[in-house]
């Protein structure tokens, strides 16, 4: 774990220099352009999203590319974000971070690696801090399939305690025609931390439509294996084993306002126990600024 870490930050290094000698050049071709410019973000949003009664969500987002040579870029991105929680008794949440690293293309292939990191607190004494790294690689097979492989690694510490995290997806797409897409994939997560381990093996499929440029749906089903113990290995590994389908749809309204709506049913089956099925749904009005 610290040597992945380790070699991201040489990699953030590296690539700071880069991007400074780049900044360097530009403003010795033009002094009239600031090497400010350069570090100012390129796209600035906002966005909001209320459930009534429970809660409501207010993030603002900039990122920005600089292109170090042609097929490489630097990409960076943070988010500010606060949620009010309604239900029960009123609570305030707000958290901070921070994406960045390079992306490169190669032929029809495309490989990134960001490095996030972030904060959250809740209320005015509860705060936790994160950090993660994600590569991936996607490579194009033609005009219309896809195959994206995707591994991340992160570590959450929340007071004295640190959670762990690892997984690997292998995932591919074919889109039929412009409105139409079957997306396809295998997931591995494992979890650990002072108290309990697990690991999950998951297989998911969704297929994608699009009514219109406003309206778009998205059915997607799941099987998922999940093991777990707590971490002293003195009880005996547990297994969990569900089945979900779920329904989603967006559509847009005037004045840039977004309405979504999602539904799920899930079975799942505990120690070869049949539970009861649990049926979700939620409805978000949002918009995006």
């Amino acid at each position: 774990m610290r040597h992945i870490f380790r070699d991201c930050h040489r990699l953030l290094a590296r690539a700071a220099i880069a991007t400074l000698s780049v900044a360097a050049m530009a403003a010795q071709a033009d002094v009239n352009a600031p090497v400010a410019g350069w570090l100012l973000p390129q796209r600035i949003y906002g966005s909001t999203q209320q459930l009534p009664g429970e809660r409501w969500d207010g993030q603002l987002t900039s990122e920005r590319s600089l292109a170090l040579q042609p097929g490489m870029e630097w990409q960076t991105s943070t988010d500010l974000r606060r949620t009010r929680f309604e239900q029960m008794f009123p609570a305030r949440a707000q958290g901070f971070s921070l994406s960045t690293g390079p992306q490169i293309r190669l032929g029809a292939a495309e490989f990134s690696l960001p490095w996030s990191t972030g904060r959250d607190t809740y209320g005015a004494s509860s705060a936790s801090s994160w950090n993660s790294g994600a590569p991936r690689m996607t490579v194009m097979l033609g005009p219309n399939d896809r195959v994206r492989l995707e591994a991340k690694v992160s570590r959450r510490r929340d007071g004295s305690s640190t959670q762990r995290r690892r997984s690997t997806s292998l995932s591919w797409r074919h889109r039929f025609s412009n409105d139409w897409s079957l997306t396809t994939g295998l997931r591995e997560v494992r979890e650990s931390s002072a108290a309990t381990t697990s690991i999950t093996a998951e297989t998911f499929a969704s297929l994608d439509a699009s009514i219109s440029d406003s309206w778009r749906w998205s059915l997607g089903s799941s099987l998922s294996d999940l093991l777990y113990s707590d971490a002293s290995a003195l009880q005996a590994i547990q297994r969990d084993r569900s089945a979900s389908v779920s329904l989603s749809t967006r559509y847009q309204l005037p004045d840039g306002w977004w309405i979504s709506g999602e539904l799920t049913s899930t079975q799942t089956y505990r120690r070869d126990e049949q539970l009861p099925v649990t049926h979700a749904g939620g409805l978000k009005l949002y918009r995006d600024f």
